[in-house]
């Protein structure tokens, strides 16, 4: 006998809700996990919703459904990535609260509630990291008074990067689920340049995903 999975769902914004961006990729990774662990999808919710805030949970009536169904199955919710939860180590703590089991199938049915504690507390500390850097630095040039760069030069370089943002973007859409280290191999073992020419790296795929937002909240 099969066991049964409740199945959720998440993109962050609404233009990826209308356009389905990202929901193919969550199905085929739930899917495909459940089908290799003996599973059933018994139930499945789909959120368009930003995972920051307090009151996050408030404003994700799919997971609360989500959670109200699984409770009635006695089974656990199931999502592709911890980050179609949240970054957030309190709002994970709070879903811990619940207690109802969730299983994210990129990191295995195995993982129990504390580890996703410490995976969520990573990604929280790399996003706040990466802000507090951006912070420090626009407060030490904005100190100097001083513009980096001549503004003709700026827009050529902006427009430089959009034009290969538009380019490399129909890529990282068919591979957006990977993590970013497999994105960047791929990207290098295909020939694309980074940014700043030369190999790929998590960071930079991270970063050009974020100003595309094909991913993350």
């Amino acid at each position: 006998m099969l066991q049964p999975i409740v199945a959720y769902y998440r993109v962050s914004r609404e233009k990826q809700g209308r356009s389905g961006l990202g929901l193919d990729g969550q199905r085929r990774l739930i899917s495909s996990f459940a089908a290799n662990e003996a599973m059933e999808i018994a139930g499945e919710f789909t959120e368009v919703e930003t995972g920051k805030g307090a009151d996050a949970l408030d404003r994700r009536p799919q997971l609360a459904a989500a959670l109200r169904k699984a409770k009635q199955l006695k089974c656990p919710v199931v999502v592709a990535k911890l980050d179609r939860l949240s970054r957030d180590v309190a709002f994970i703590a709070g879903l811990m609260a619940k207690r109802v089991p969730f299983i994210v199938s990129e990191l295995g049915k195995g993982v129990d509630p504390f580890m996703l504690h410490i995976y969520a507390a990573v990604a929280e500390k790399e996003r706040n990291v990466i802000a507090e850097r951006t912070r420090l630095a626009l407060a030490e040039a904005r100190h100097r008074g001083k513009r980096l760069g001549n503004q003709r030069q700026a827009d050529i370089n902006k427009a430089a990067a959009a034009t290969r943002d538009a380019r490399i973007e129909p890529i990282l859409k068919e591979m957006w689920e990977l993590p970013y280290r497999e994105i960047a191999q791929e990207l290098t073992e295909r020939g694309i340049p980074s940014p700043r020419g030369g190999a790929w790296n998590a960071m930079t795929v991270m970063r050009v995903m974020k100003r595309l937002g094909i991913d993350g909240d």
